[in-house]
């Protein structure tokens, strides 16, 4: 649908926009990447991009944000997987190896553990529990009043809001960008989601929900990481020391 060049700038868009929650401009790009253009061909690009639907123009501002279609095309097509390190998948498997066959203790854990180190709101759907952590981390200067009462009526009714996720066929990690939420809030935000498997052989859904400039690398490779350590038994041990 875009040129290589167009999907080089369309992916520095994102990657700014993630870092600083600020539009951003040709002349910010002309200098931290090398395109080897000059900021008017950058600009031009740039308005291609936008007639295409992949990025917009908030208020009367220079710069440029991703849409909802620009944040899916980067996840499917532009976004490299990002594997943990050794030394992450290890302080993972630790802290895991703290949580207790309890599910009242293990979605506790879940939440607070994925709010951690996905640095936004977090939660664990299970049989018996239902258990959310961050909904701070996802207030900034760039969150609007607007914004932190739609994600907290998420949270609060999060056993409701999850009956779509519950019911669809979530295989693998999939992410939800915007008005792709299978509930009728939330277009302001991106979710990224797994099932997991609990001991005895029950199942639950893990999330992450964050401002749609979040990390989706980063996300998806931590819910893979904590289903794969799910599966394999790590979270029947002993309580999570939280």
């Amino acid at each position: 649908m875009i040129t290589n060049r167009q999907a080089q700038i369309l992916a520095a868009i994102v990657k700014e926009y993630s870092q600083s929650g600020d539009p951003v401009g040709s002349l910010e790009l002309e200098k931290k990447y090398n395109f080897a253009v000059s900021p008017a061909t950058i600009r031009n690009e740039m308005q291609v991009l936008e007639d295409e639907g992949f990025i917009t123009q908030p208020h009367t501002s220079a710069g440029r944000v991703p849409t909802d279609t620009g944040y899916r095309y980067f996840v499917n097509k532009l976004m490299k997987h990002m594997e943990m390190s050794a030394a992450e998948q290890q302080r993972l498997r630790s802290e895991l190896g703290k949580l207790q066959k309890q599910y009242v203790e293990l979605g506790r854990g879940l939440a607070k553990l994925l709010s951690s180190e996905s640095r936004g709101a977090a939660f664990a759907l299970l049989p018996e529990n239902v258990a959310t952590a961050g909904l701070s981390n996802m207030i900034d200067e760039h969150t609007s009043q607007a914004e932190v009462k739609e994600m907290a009526s998420f949270m609060d009714r999060l056993e409701e809001n999850c009956q779509a996720l519950i019911k669809k066929d979530i295989r693998e990690v999939e992410t939800f960008i915007g008005r792709e939420m299978p509930m009728p809030i939330m277009k302001d935000f991106s979710l990224v989601v797994t099932k997991v498997k609990l001991p005895a052989g029950k199942d639950g859904i893990i999330g992450v929900v964050g401002p749609k400039r979040m990390k989706y690398a980063r996300n998806i490779s931590l819910l893979e990481y904590i289903s794969k350590l799910l599966a394999s038994g790590l979270g029947a041990v002993i309580i999570f020391n939280f």
